[in-house]
Parts: structure tokens; sequence; C-alpha cells
């Protein structure tokens, strides 16, 4: 786990230096992020999360794209597939003119998909609706911290909550994007 968090920082390291067009969430921006996290204090003993993300903003702030999550301890592993849409309310090139707000990039967002769960119990699989409510903080043109709230439903109960499986969760998300 230790050479996984290694190598996703310096990835994320690397792609924020290097030189990129300097689109933020304008038209035909290229989006991608992620996060990994690891918690040796949930229920069944120690749970790995993955979540990735990408996809391309259609319009000025209009990012239409795919999410990836996946959750594994030692008695469920789940994973979602979603369609996902955001709409951020500012944009750090139109903004501010490097004022306090021209850093900050917030969203609302909406993911429709397919959500499974394989624990000792039984398996189970649905459709996934979710709301999204974050912020982008861009560190350079090309590179932000990703914080959000997601609130997610389910039509099965796929989501590990201690001793038991629930149809909704609520997460926060502590990650990054990069924009190209």
């Amino acid at each position: 786990m230790k050479n996984a968090s290694f190598l996703l920082l310096a990835a994320a390291v690397a792609f924020a230096a290097a030189p990129a067009r300097a689109d933020g969430t304008l038209e035909g921006a290229v989006n991608f992020g992620g996060s990994l996290s690891y918690s040796t204090h949930t229920i069944a003993g120690s749970e790995l999360d993955v979540d990735l993300h990408g996809g391309v903003y259609v319009v000025d702030s209009v990012f239409a794209g795919g999410d990836l999550l996946l959750q594994d301890d030692k008695a469920v592993t789940a994973w979602e597939a979603t369609a996902m849409g955001r709409f951020h309310f500012l944009d750090p090139l139109l903004t501010d003119e490097g004022g306090a707000l021209a850093s900050f990039s917030p969203y609302v967002g909406l993911r429709l998909g397919y959500a499974t769960c394989d624990n000792s119990a039984k398996d189970e699989s649905g459709l996934v609706l979710a709301a999204r409510l974050g912020t982008d903080f861009f560190i350079t043109d090309n590179f932000a911290i990703d914080f959000y709230v997601d609130a997610a439903a389910a039509t099965a109960d796929v989501y590990a909550d201690k001793a038991k499986m629930e149809s909704t969760q609520i997460r926060l998300h502590l990650g990054f994007d990069f924009f190209f």
C-alpha cells in the first residue's frame, strides 16, 4: 500500500509541475482525478478505497464523464461504475482576476450508474443515484485539490456500514484533479 501511495503522490507532483493549457473548466478542457485511501479501523479490519474519474467539459463549466469507485476490506468488496456530470459555479480563469476567489471552483454534480457488492452473507447489485457538492482548489493552472461530499442511494444494500449493509452512503472525499 505504501508503494501505491508513493506512486500516486509522485504522479500528482509530476502532472502538477508539467506545462499545460490553462483551460480550467472551459469548453474542451479534459479532466481526470481521483483519490486513494486506506483505513485500519473498519469493522472487518483494514479497507482500501480507490475513486477515479475522468471526462471533458462539453461547454464552459459543464463536465460530463465517468466515475469508478472500489471499496475492499476483508469482509466486503464493492464497486460502482457511474456516468457523472457536474456544473461549476465559478471558473478561476474568469473570476476575480487573482483575488481571493480566483483559486476556488465550487460545483454540484450527479452520478447515475451501477453498484455491486460481494460480502460474506450474499451478493447484491443495483442502480445507484448520487448527488455531489464540492469545490476544486486550484494549486496551479492544471492541478487542483478536490473536496466534495457524495450522497448515494442504491436499489440494493451495496454499502458496508459497520456490521451491516445499507442502501445509502455519505462519503467525504479529498483527492486531486488534473485539467488539460
